[in-house]
């Protein structure tokens, strides 16, 4: 190929190009920026965000009223409960060592002493029903006067009671007697006294016993 064929073809070419560019539409030019980004991507934020209307959270208040629970309260309770318990039993104890002393100190009688003229009827007036320590001051008294002032006394004595069907009845006190006798009957005295507190102390054990066992009850079906 000769060189004038050459240039012929380059003309050629060139021809081309220019009519190809001629026909091809030119596309706009678009200028990204940071505030058209910004535009167009729309930005989250807490503040405009639709949050659901929830509850509030607070935390538990301590209070100091009366009604509030104290964990100590029933500890304490049940501490006075046993603490009353063992004085009840204590004194329980001791009652009846000494209901048991009185027995075996010797005779009790439960009756009183009359002391009348020899020539007139039986008046059931003398200690009857009389206070233990009145009993005791009475025969110490009886202890110390001799037996002589005793026997040759213009005064006899006689030793009452009632029976189990509320009748009186009486029998005469040989002055010589009359020291144990007194003793007896302040014996019996001291008895009554003894028993009256040993039925008090198991009736207070009893109905306390009654009042808690519905609380055992209720506890054992706890889990």
């Amino acid at each position: 190929m000769t060189k004038p064929q050459l240039q012929r073809i380059e003309s050629t070419l060139a021809k081309l190009g220019d009519s190809s560019e001629a026909n091809v539409p030119a596309l706009p030019s678009f200028k990204i920026s940071a505030s058209t980004t910004a535009a167009r991507v729309p930005r989250v934020s807490l503040e405009n965000a639709s949050l659901p209307n929830l509850p509030k959270f607070k935390p538990p208040s301590i209070s100091s009223h009366h009604h509030a629970a104290n964990p100590a309260l029933a500890a304490n309770l049940l501490k006075t409960i046993a603490t009353k318990v063992n004085v009840w039993q204590t004194e329980l104890q001791q009652v009846m060592r000494q209901i048991q002393a009185l027995y075996e100190e010797g005779p009790i009688i439960d009756g009183w002493l009359d002391a009348h003229a020899p020539s007139t009827a039986a008046d059931p007036s003398t200690l009857r029903h009389a206070e233990v320590d009145r009993l005791m001051d009475y025969v110490q008294e009886i202890c110390q006067t001799p037996s002589a002032a005793i026997d040759s006394s213009p005064a006899g004595y006689r030793l009452c009671g009632l029976d189990t069907d509320g009748k009186l009845w009486s029998r005469p006190c040989p002055p010589d007697q009359l020291p144990q006798v007194s003793l007896a009957i302040a014996r019996y005295q001291k008895l009554r006294q003894l028993l009256a507190r040993k039925q008090q102390l198991e009736t207070q054990l009893h109905d306390l016993a009654q009042t808690l066992i519905p609380i055992q009850t209720h506890l054992q079906s706890l889990s």
